[in-house]
């Protein structure tokens, strides 16, 4: 009996041709290496309509990387849009190429974060009376309560770790930025009709700036020791 591996999806497929090219020796690539070497590897999916042995069809390939399919390498954090048309692939997606040639199948480990979610989240602090009095002065906030009541630590609890509330924030912002990145926007919206004030990156990269001064400033709270752990906790 003869078993035969699943084939795979497109975007397994882009993503493989990606893994091809960085174990070529491009640690970057344009969108148009990504092409080619993606219909190299299946000229009947990705070629021109017509001429599909003799041609590949860009816009198929981009397909699978741009916007917010759940699918996409970039979604999934397999590949990293470093500038325009210029990508790399990650870490997490060189193993999961590894994966899908020794026959597993990837699956996104978490439902991927809409746009509007992001964007909820990041509006939740670019108006936060600390952050804008740090954006007037750099000197703010001068007391830890400042800094807790931006992190939204309440002490109701009696162990509040303020070291991981700051790295869920600095994820989101970071999350928020690539989405930007990616879609070549200066601003964070919801959606078209959704409503909510734009958000512009600058101020996306001012809170993350902020949270790093937040750091310094307050290490007892924010540093980690060499184990790992947060030196305090808000209680």
């Amino acid at each position: 009996m003869v078993i035969t591996q699943p084939k795979q999806t497109a975007s397994e497929t882009v993503l493989l041709a990606a893994d091809d090219l960085a174990s070529a020796g491009k640690t970057e690539f344009t969108e148009w290496d990504l092409t080619v070497a993606a219909w190299s590897l299946d000229r009947f999916r990705f070629g021109l309509r017509g001429y599909a042995q003799s041609y590949p069809d860009h816009k198929r390939v981009m397909m699978e990387i741009m916007g917010q399919k759940p699918s996409s390498p970039v979604v999934l954090k397999f590949l990293e849009k470093v500038r325009p048309n210029i990508y790399r692939l990650t870490a997490s997606g060189k193993a999961a190429a590894a994966k899908l040639r020794g026959g597993a199948k990837v699956k996104p480990t978490r439902k991927p974060v809409t746009v509007r979610e992001l964007y909820d989240t990041v509006a939740a602090y670019t108006d936060k009376p600390e952050f804008r009095r740090w954006q007037d002065n750099p000197e703010e906030p001068r007391e830890w309560a400042g800094a807790a009541s931006f992190l939204g630590l309440t002490g109701k609890t009696g162990r509040e770790d303020p070291v991981e509330r700051l790295e869920e924030i600095r994820a989101a912002l970071k999350a928020a930025l690539d989405w930007c990145r990616v879609e070549e926007v200066a601003f964070l919206t919801k959606g078209s009709g959704a409503g909510g004030a734009p958000i512009h990156v600058r101020d996306v990269s001012d809170l993350l700036d902020f949270l790093t001064a937040l750091t310094y400033r307050f290490p007892e709270y924010l540093d980690v020791e060499a184990g790992g752990k947060p030196k305090k906790r808000f209680s």
